[in-house]
């Protein structure tokens, strides 16, 4: 087995029902509409592995299970759910293109948690369906912007017999949804998914970022059931691309991957995820 993504790839290991994760020296941007070949694996599979370590020694079920080399880490084979989970402390990004009224001073307590879908939407007249964002890049990514009609990682929101799509960057007032597709899961693994393991992993590791004076402002996770136990555990990785952490409370501050969406200088982009690490290494 061998599945190459925008920025690692996932491999058999010798030991039944795990898998190896290598991360690439890749970063992204607005699906992947912005790419660049950056010197980041080792920093990133850092972050991952001392991440992952710290949720589990705080009770939290992950899939990682130990380091493999400075750029890999051995983790358990999982069947992933298409979902991006969300958990934010503040308004930002895309929250606040569907609720303008809404402003990053403001706070979510308990944070505030949400779900997207990893297919995207594509509207054709009366017709709607879903595709991977692989295959959505293959025919409606044209020179960095995507074509009218496509939504990528569309908001969920969840009822017992159906879930609605919707668009995740307009304004929430004049959102229709897009399309309703059966739930990917039953109410009951949904909470537990929220309550479980969003919530939990979102406030360890908040308070671990407050012991360096920066504020864990949103994040996102990924699950997925594993293989040999159907445990549900939290899965992939999570790195810094995977949160908002502004030091002092201010985003001119900012850490994150945020800085490579906004097109700062790659070194410094960089010296930013060298940072990252060093802080990781320390959570305890």
């Amino acid at each position: 087995m061998k599945i190459e993504g925008k920025t690692k790839i996932i491999e058999s290991s010798d030991i039944p029902n795990q898998v190896r994760i290598r991360t690439k020296d890749s970063l992204t941007a607005n699906d992947a509409a912005i790419q660049a070949d950056l010197p980041v694996a080792v920093d990133k599979t850092s972050q991952t592995i001392q991440v992952f370590y710290f949720l589990k020694e705080n009770g939290i079920p992950v899939a990682y299970i130990s380091r493999n080399d400075d750029t890999s880490f051995i983790a358990w084979h999982c069947k992933m759910l298409p979902l991006e989970c969300v958990i934010r402390r503040r308004p930002y990004g895309s929250y606040i293109k569907r609720h303008p009224e809404s402003g990053s001073s403001d706070i979510f307590n308990p944070p505030k948690t949400e779900f997207y879908h990893k297919y995207a939407v594509v509207v054709d007249g009366e017709k709607r369906s879903m595709m991977s964002e692989d295959k959505a890049r293959e025919l409606y990514l044209k020179d960095g912007k995507w074509m009218d009609g496509v939504y990528t990682d569309p908001l969920i929101e969840p009822y017992n017999d159906s879930w609605s799509l919707y668009p995740a960057k307009k304004p929430r007032n004049k959102m229709q949804p897009l399309m309703k597709i059966s739930p990917i899961v039953n109410s009951n693994t949904l909470d537990y998914i929220k309550n479980s393991l969003m919530i939990p992993c979102f406030e360890l590791l908040e308070k671990a970022w407050k012991k360096f004076d920066i504020n864990l402002i949103d994040m996102k996770i990924e699950v997925g059931f594993r293989k040999d136990t159907k445990e549900l555990v939290v899965s992939d990785v999570i790195d810094n691309d995977s949160w908002r952490i502004w030091p002092g409370g201010n985003p001119k501050n900012q850490l994150d991957k945020q800085s490579f969406r906004e097109g700062e200088d790659l070194s410094e982009v960089q010296k930013k995820y060298k940072i990252v690490t060093e802080y990781t290494k320390e959570f305890k």
